[in-house]
């Protein structure tokens, strides 16, 4: 299907319910200025239909036409309370967490005709949350942006068709960079490794707070509700079928069902059972997070070789044993310097023990350690405040319960590196949303109907977990973690086309009953569509390698070569790649090695790795879009 082929809107859940007064029914119109669609719109609802583009009237005939007032957080006494009265009409879904899950999803559910409000959580403007894409997060919101008829969610993957208010704070992604350092010795120049994305793409570093903002607006201007000024809850209330979120402002919203995104104080997640309803995961790190001016850019230290491009101009990390420092800019990468840069470091414990109670001074004698690092942040200030918590990663012992769900980040905590955040973010919105609207339509809200949601979110967390334990483990060693890096990038790109595919065939049979069931059901490594076994198996070898290194009965030199080997053996991996290479560091798709591959891959290539790379001329370059 061409890109520019309208998207079928899926039919709507059930009748909107009428207008009421006591609701911002949408904060302001999203235009088309805004949406900036990747594709032309269908026809928008008629005015009085759930779901519409436009901004619903409120009851008593006023159109809303302003922005909110700044959320509430002040809460109110007693008195206040009584003397409030309470909105009479029980909505069906509450989404708690108004940020770019919450938001996402609250679009959705909004544009399929069921009646759901956003409802502001304490932590929502506070919370450090992801910030960067890799392609295969651009595939999920593509996929997002087709089944559910919501398009504009589709420019969260492609930069260019961002607002441009949202442009203008946030940055392109045009590379991956891994830079080894040691402590007490400058970087070696072989030890950088650099994925470029071809310069017609570009994946995206996103300004949370103008991105979130952004989504709720579109939430919104589908249909969503929202509390008026926008305060955040203070608690829930109530059962299944009938909670009653409290609200700062001493007002409350009535819901039958409750959707839980709002972090690890979730109040649903009270309710899930005995303590503690968290559980550590067992990649388990301490995470410092920040947003700095005055980074100086790394190309000036740390030159990238032939074939680079600075490390500026997309997510680099520095990695060395035991950790992390991701560093994320935004603005305008083109002139070498950026206005502003986040910051997050995740650092093994036993490694690296907290040295002072501030988050700032810690991180501090950390870079005192690299060379390179210090001479980098010496004149970098915070713009957001330092952030410090230890252990940062969680998991949910369970997430189903009666009459709500819990998910995303009052589900799970992980590191931000990898795109691991905003991908899991995504991923967990396709699946909720479908189980979601197919409960309203079945009117079967029951906890088991909800128990391959709650499965399907315990596969991914446990998919993040081995994740970032084996990327943890491969900073022991360059030769590793030159390893590591190759195989992640693997996966991500065929599990993106793999994603493609499995979206145009589903798009393909419209109609059907079954007609995106391939794309729910867990298949191992965190893929959930079909896909080429032999990535499975790749992963999972990687995996055991690396628990082999973690526990002393494998020295990562040795493990970095069986990795390296199975990349140049595999009848799957494209050759022209060169990942079995551990010299050939810099990735670069030139026009002429697409040829090249789409050449090895109708002559060579298996079927399945076949189907994914022949099928039209945009296949693939859509690998680093």
């Amino acid at each position: 299907m061409s890109p520019h082929e309208p998207t079928e809107r899926p039919p709507t859940a059930g009748p909107a319910r009428p207008a009421d007064p006591v609701w911002a029914e949408g904060a302001e119109t999203v235009t088309a200025a805004e949406s900036a669609l990747p594709y032309e719109p269908t026809a928008a609802p008629s005015p009085g239909e759930a779901g519409s583009g436009t901004v619903p009237r409120k009851g008593h005939g006023e159109l809303r036409d302003q922005p909110p007032p700044a959320r509430s957080e002040r809460t109110a006494s007693p008195a206040e309370r009584s003397a409030r009265p309470k909105n009479a009409a029980r909505h069906t879904v509450a989404v708690l967490g108004a940020h770019l899950g919450g938001g996402m999803l609250a679009a959705i559910l909004a544009r399929a005709g069921i009646d759901v409000v956003l409802v502001d959580s304490p932590h929502d403007a506070t919370a450090p949350s992801g910030e960067t894409t890799v392609p295969y997060t651009a595939e999920v919101f593509e996929l997002l942006a087709r089944r559910y008829g919501v398009p504009e969610l589709s420019a969260l993957g492609h930069f260019g068709q961002l607002p441009a208010e949202v442009r203008r704070t946030s940055g392109i992604k045009s590379s991956i960079g891994f830079v080894y350092a040691r402590p007490g010795a400058p970087v070696r120049p072989h030890h950088v490794v650099q994925f470029n994305v071809p310069s017609e793409h570009g994946e995206s570093h996103l300004y949370r707070p103008d991105v979130d903002a952004w989504v709720h607006r579109l939430a919104t201007g589908y249909g969503a509700k929202v509390p008026q000024g926008r305060p955040v809850f203070t608690e829930v209330q109530g059962e299944a079928g009938d909670f009653t979120i409290e609200l700062a402002d001493g007002s409350s919203v009535p819901a039958a069902f409750v959707v839980d995104m709002s972090g690890p104080d979730a109040p649903m997640l009270r309710r899930l059972g005995p303590d503690p309803a968290l559980r550590p995961l067992r990649h388990s790190s301490r995470v410092l997070t920040a947003h700095l001016r005055g980074v100086r850019p790394l190309e000036r230290r740390v030159a990238p070789g032939t074939g680079g491009t600075p490390w500026t101009g997309g997510t680099t990390q520095v990695v060395f044993p035991g950790g992390w420092i991701q560093l994320v800019p935004f603005g305008d990468q083109r002139t070498g310097e950026t206005s502003l840069t986040s910051v997050s470091v995740s650092l093994d414990a036993k490694l690296w023990p907290q040295r002072s109670a501030s988050p700032e001074d810690d991180f501090q004698q950390l870079i005192r350690q690299f060379p390179d690092l210090e001479w980098q942040f010496g004149e970098a200030t915070a713009v957001r405040p330092w952030t410090g918590s230890e252990p940062w990663q969680y998991g949910a012992n369970a997430a189903a319960g009666d009459g709500f769900v819990v998910l995303e980040r009052s589900a799970v905590r992980c590191d931000f590196t990898l795109s691991r955040d905003v991908t899991l973010t995504a991923e967990l919105v396709h699946e909720a949303a479908a189980h979601l609207i197919s409960a309203a339509g079945s009117g079967d809200w029951s906890v088991e109907r909800f128990r391959p949601l709650e499965s399907f979110q315990a596969s991914l967390i446990e998919h993040g977990d081995r994740l970032l334990r084996t990327a943890l483990t491969a900073t022991t060693d360059f030769r590793l973690w030159n390893a590591f890096c190759r195989v992640w990038l693997l996966h991500s790109m065929f599990a993106a086309l793999s994603l493609k595919r499995a979206r145009n065939d589903a798009l393909a049979t419209p109609g059907r009953p079954d007609q995106w069931r391939e794309l729910e059901r867990c298949r191992g490594a965190g893929l959930w569509f079909p896909v080429y076994p032999g990535f499975v198996a790749l992963f999972d070898d990687m995996e055991r390698l690396a628990r082999q290194v973690a526990d002393g009965r494998l020295a990562p030199g040795a493990a970095a070569e069986r990795i390296f080997g199975q990349l140049r053996s595999a009848s799957f991996v494209p050759p022209l790649f060169a990942f079995g290479d551990p010299t050939d560091r810099y990735y670069n798709f030139t026009p002429l090695k697409r040829v090249k591959v789409l050449l090895w891959a109708k002559r060579r290539a298996p079927y399945m790795v076949q189907r994914v790379l022949t099928r039209g001329a945009t296949v693939l370059p859509d690998v680093e879009r």
